[in-house]
């Protein structure tokens, strides 16, 4: 196995990991408002709106992005950051 592309993680991150109003802690809750919206729209696309579908491959590239834009930054531990999969209530996403 080749280790020299693989970048150190914290294991199972969460938001609670940095502090609130840090770039990290930002940018993971942006992230995870966009991946419960994602959830959202592909329910809709599959319970009775297929419109959704194509407006769910969207959120799709804005997801990757803010998934990258995550993977490239390191926290005070020198490890890599990472999304958190964390879900954000309907009445809580901007």
């Amino acid at each position: 196995m080749d280790d020299d592309g693989v970048r150190p993680v914290r294991p199972n991150p969460r938001l609670a990991d940095h502090p609130e109003g840090s770039a990290i802690r930002t940018a993971q809750a942006v992230f995870n408002q966009t991946y419960c919206t994602l959830l959202q729209q592909l329910e809709q696309a599959f319970n009775g709106n297929p419109a959704m579908l194509g407006m769910s491959v969207g959120t799709m590239y804005a997801l990757t992005g803010q998934a990258q834009g995550l993977m490239a930054m390191q926290d005070d531990d020198g490890l890599a950051v990472g999304p958190t999969f964390e879900y954000v209530a309907v009445e809580d996403r901007a």
